[in-house]
């Protein structure tokens, strides 16, 4: 049985959110709140507000994106099922045939869709393994910034004008800025931490897309508790007042050398704390005790070099089982290490990570960063990725029990059950216990060149979807994908409209926030 999300949680948002408004960003960085009314040649977007007499049009050409709804859909996919094209696309849907030829994928926003199989990278009937527990970021309200210079909370930013003329007061934290589907920390500051308090299951996973500039030093801080830490007390010395240790002076933030992980228990409590560099990782349990102590210990292990460059992105993955004390990194979707945090040599260790929250925190200034397309999921325990094993001449299938894969030529799924021919004999899956399928690079075609045009659709949870926009309404827009054709698009599931989707990774940074 395909397995469903649980949409208690998205349910409440809706309920509770008082008819938000659509936000259209523009290509300068100017921002427009109003409703999104559709699109007409040119193309053109229809933008409404209460202050206008009438719609008027915006060319594609000025916008940036379109947040629908402030970021929450009508109504959320009900499935992690999707299929990833060459081209980036990801397409949600219920997979119900596939032959040498074509793929047939039924969706709740755009009826069948008949996709040719040569531009499928990827077929996930189950992917993660598991539920998801947060996709986004699309609502800035779920998210809180946190500082160890000031452990009563941050200090009320100041008006725009106020905050121009104290760009050298260096007393004042950085902050974390949210645009579109993205968490930007564009400050020359460092310290400042991005956290969400609630996501994680005790065993997860959790995914997210990183981009920087100049030297990377980042924590991502996992399966945290946030319990709050006492400063220690300076020893009383010739009558003077005992000044607390671990947090800086009232009025001087507290610095970060790169690399400083003496503050990462007071940021993020009990915890586990990974910091990546630009050429090498480190991953440390911290905590704090009753009495409110905090402490860090780095977990040893042979290995710790990478190689991410001064700028660049990468997909940072972190797997974490709070119960058998298993932790994995993947970059990209490759393998990079893993640690043991039980068992064997290790039984007396227990799991440093007590809570369900995470958060990041850039450590070293002038260091921009940018983190999007965060997702936590549960994870079934399966130690890699069918990329991690992707080969040019045959197909990988992973299942969903997390340990099971199979190599070789995938046919045909009919009647629910994909047909793989092995180089030990033929085999039939169920399409329900199949993790993902990764396709032979030597057999993929050619990605197909966008238009001038593209726009992508995003949709909650998961879902990429591009192609020429050439009519539509409030509820729909009518779509050329240049690999599945012409598609009328139901925007129910929609949460942003990228007319300007970007590869470059400077993004928002060179705007004025």
């Amino acid at each position: 049985m395909i397995r469903h999300l649980s949409l208690l949680w998205i349910s409440c948002l809706v309920a509770l959110a008082a008819e938000p408004t659509d936000l259209l960003r523009f290509v300068n960085g100017d921002q427009l709140h109003g409703m999104f009314h559709g699109i007409k040649d040119g193309p053109q977007a229809i933008w409404q507000r209460d202050d206008l007499a009438a719609p008027v049009d915006f060319k594609s050409t000025q916008i940036r994106h379109i947040v629908l709804r402030g970021g929450r859909p009508e109504r959320a996919l009900s499935s992690l099922s999707h299929v990833a094209l060459v081209n980036g696309d990801s397409i949600p849907g219920l997979i119900t045939e596939l032959d040498e030829t074509n793929l047939i994928l039924e969706t709740p926003y755009a009826g069948q869709l008949r996709i040719p199989r040569d531009q499928i990278a990827m077929l996930a009937p189950s992917p993660l393994g598991g539920r998801l527990y947060y996709h986004g970021p699309f609502v800035e309200d779920e998210w809180k910034m946190a500082h160890a210079s000031f452990p009563e909370g941050l200090p009320a930013e100041k008006p725009d004008s106020a905050e121009k003329d104290s760009k050298k007061d260096k007393d004042s934290p950085g902050r974390w800025a949210f645009s579109g589907s993205a968490w930007y920390w564009p400050s020359r500051q460092s310290g400042t931490a991005l956290l969400r308090e609630s996501a994680m299951p005790d065993r997860a996973i959790l995914r997210f897309d990183l981009a920087w500039k100049n030297r990377l030093s980042i924590a991502i801080g996992f399966h945290a508790d946030f319990a709050k830490s006492k400063p220690a007390v300076e020893e009383d010395k010739n009558g003077e007042v005992p000044r607390p240790l671990g947090f800086a002076p009232p009025r001087r933030p507290l610095g970060f050398a790169p690399g400083d992980s003496t503050i990462l228990p007071v940021m993020f409590g009990n915890s586990y704390v990974l910091q990546i560099f630009s050429t090498h990782m480190m991953l440390f349990r911290t905590s704090v005790s009753d009495d409110g102590g905090p402490t860090v210990e780095r977990v040893q292990i042979n290995g710790n070099s990478i190689r991410l460059g001064d700028s660049g992105k990468a997909r940072i993955e972190i797997r974490s089982n709070r119960f058998t004390g298993e932790i994995s990194l993947f970059i990209n979707e490759e393998f990079v290490v893993q640690w043991s945090e039980g068992g064997g040599a290790r039984e007396g260790i227990r799991y440093a990570g007590k809570g369900a929250g995470f958060g990041f925190v850039v450590q070293t200034e002038d260091s921009p960063v940018k983190i999007s397309d965060v997702m936590v999921a549960e994870w079934n325990g399966m130690p890699d990725s069918a990329r991690s094993l992707q080969v040019d001449e045959q197909d990988i299938v992973l299942l969903a029990n997390g340990t099971d894969r199979f190599s070789g030529k995938v046919s045909s799924l009919r009647d629910g059950k994909i047909a793989l021919e092995g180089k030990y004999g033929q085999f039939q899956f169920a399409l329900d216990d199949i993790a993902e399928i990764r396709f032979a690079r030597n057999r993929l075609g050619k990605e197909a060149v966008p238009s001038p045009d593209n726009l992508v659709v995003r949709l909650s949870p998961l879902g990429r979807i591009s192609g020429r926009p050439l009519a539509g309404d409030a509820q729909s827009i009518r779509l050329l994908n240049p690999v599945c054709g012409e598609m009328n698009l139901n925007l129910d599931s929609a949460v942003m409209l990228d007319f300007q989707p970007s590869t470059n990774i400077i993004d928002d940074w060179d705007a004025e926030f």
